[in-house]
């Protein structure tokens, strides 16, 4: 066999092992891309688990509140929140003034004086129909 012979065969084996190792390598390149997008597919689902859990937990914190009444809520309380923040008062005395009991014991004994109007509406959710 001429050297020639022996070259173009030497080239074809070498198209042939290169060909093979792309294609084994695009195989492998289009397996990742389906494991990244079944990845990506169960972390999208965990996200929308996670975002209706923690709805779910709102509306029960605000008394079974939904929708644009859960999120006026939100709203307001966020804005009161900023508001104290803003004059000076810590996360900590927040809360605080949040759990206070006194603040409840106080406004048991106004509800009991005789003539009194309140200016607030009685209901306890005020989007409850």
């Amino acid at each position: 066999m001429s050297k020639k012979a022996k070259a173009e065969i030497a080239d074809e084996s070498a198209v042939i092992i290169t060909d093979t190792v792309l294609a084994e390598n695009q195989a492998k390149l289009d397996s990742y891309e389906k494991a990244i997008k079944a990845v990506q597919e169960r972390r999208r689902k965990v996200i929308i688990d996670s975002k209706l859990y923690t709805y779910d937990k709102l509306s029960q914190l605000y008394g079974g509140a939904e929708g644009q009444a859960l999120l006026d809520a939100v709203t307001v309380e966020h804005g009161l929140i900023e508001k104290l923040t803003a004059s000076g008062m810590t996360y900590e005395q927040i809360g605080e003034l949040a759990d206070d009991s006194s603040a409840n014991a106080d406004n048991k004994s106004d509800d009991d004086a005789d003539g009194q109007t309140s200016f607030f509406d009685e209901k306890q959710n005020p989007y409850a129909v």
